[in-house]
């Protein structure tokens, strides 16, 4: 599979140097921006490109690209703002997520691209000799009905200039414009204020876990019940999860067509379908989900199918795993908006190996019809606005 990023692939990089080429020069044009509400502009500086990897990049930037952002009100409310579609620009989310320290890999970026091409979004920061990808989003359609909002990300050097919120309002618009019900969003420590400036409130945690493979080598599970998913599984099981979540059909499609062999269906003694559970590859390890369930025990069964399939590749030695917090023994301490938690959750109740590492909130949007000016007004005084701004309408 060809590399969405075709040159400067963090993971390789050893130096980005700009003024060179015009495809780095696009790529990585957030290090030409100076921001007067966070980072000034630097000709040249040392940058972990890959989040938490302790790997760093020289970045060289000529003096004569540096660009100015106002300093008197944020870019999003001024015509150097530009929003739209993300056409060739996959290589900026696939950026943004490593920079994140996210899981995707070039597969994942291209398949949520596919599922809907209208519903990914990048914003740029555009002037005069400059095109500046700086943030990307995407509103993934669930079944007919359906969406789900997610892959916000903002490149560091020019966070808080409303570029997040205002990529929130694109995809609420874009949602409701194709007539879809939005069902929620998994958001970040640092995410969740700015969806809470639009509606969203808090439903509950998701820990982003990490565990031992090899904690489920040559454990016994029901292999006459739990057997490798195939082709013709895929209407019950997608009947199933319907029942249990979402219709999702096509993203369940999509996965299993690129996890194939890695998928696991629990039946009973009657056939049905009583669980199931999806692994993928990752960027940084394999992933195991979605995973859905009647009973932690076949859920025992089923992880145990799926550890010890992934461990066939000798390269596989942990996986990521998302889990409720209610599914640990001993919660933790949670801190309100610390990106990083010191007391996190222990004692998984299927896994004796599994880290928590980072937590999502999931939230869902609930305004009151009474709430929505409250809400409006409240968003336009905190980022002066007035009723006429695009922003508003």
């Amino acid at each position: 599979m060809k590399r969405l990023i075709k040159k400067g692939d963090p993971q390789r990089a050893q130096e980005i140097v700009l003024g060179q080429d015009a495809y780095l020069d696009a790529l990585y044009g957030c290090f030409r921006l100076h921001n007067p509400k966070g980072d000034a502009f630097a000709p040249q500086r040392e940058v972990e490109l890959l989040a938490r990897s302790g790997k760093t990049v020289r970045v060289t930037v000529p003096p004569a690209m540096k660009v100015a952002l106002p300093a008197e009100q944020k870019v999003v409310n001024t015509d150097l703002f530009r929003l739209e579609e993300i056409g060739r620009h996959g290589d900026s989310m696939h950026l943004l997520t490593m920079r994140a320290g996210w899981n995707q890999t070039a597969g994942d970026i291209r398949r949520m691209i596919k599922l809907d091409k209208h519903g990914s979004f990048v914003a740029k920061v555009t002037g005069p000799g400059f095109e500046i990808p700086v943030a990307t989003s995407s509103v993934l359609p669930l079944g007919r009905n359906n969406t789900w909002i997610g892959m916000i990300l903002v490149h560091p050097e020019v966070r808080r200039q409303g570029i997040a919120n205002a990529m929130m309002q694109a995809c609420v618009r874009y949602a409701l414009e194709q007539g879809k019900v939005i069902n929620g969003l998994d958001a970040t420590p640092m995410g969740s204020t700015v969806y809470g400036a639009v509606g969203y409130v808090n439903s509950y945690r998701l820990w982003r876990s990490v565990f031992q493979l090899a904690e489920f080598a040559g454990k016994p599970f029901d292999r006459q019940r739990v057997t490798p998913m195939t082709q013709t599984d895929l209407p019950a099981v997608i009947r199933y999860d319907a029942s249990a979540f979402l219709e999702r059909e096509d993203i369940l499609r999509k996965l299993f067509e690129d996890g194939a062999g890695d998928c696991f269906v629990y039946r009973n003694d009657a056939g049905v379908v009583q669980g199931y559970c999806y692994a993928r590859p990752g960027r940084l390890r394999p992933f195991v989900g979605p995973f859905i369930s009647d009973t932690e025990e076949i859920a025992r069964h089923l992880l145990t199918a799926v550890s010890q399939k992934l461990l066939e590749n000798k390269k596989n030695a942990t996986a990521f795993l998302d889990t409720p917090e209610s599914k640990f023994a001993d919660r933790g301490v949670y801190m309100e908006r610390a990106f990083d938690q010191e007391k996190k959750p222990s004692g998984h109740r299927l896994s004796a190996t599994l880290k928590p590492v980072r937590d999502f909130t999931r939230m869902y949007q609930l305004v009151p019809y009474l709430e929505a000016d409250k809400l409006v007004n409240r968003f336009m005084q905190a980022e002066g606005l007035r009723k006429e701004s695009p922003r508003v309408a």
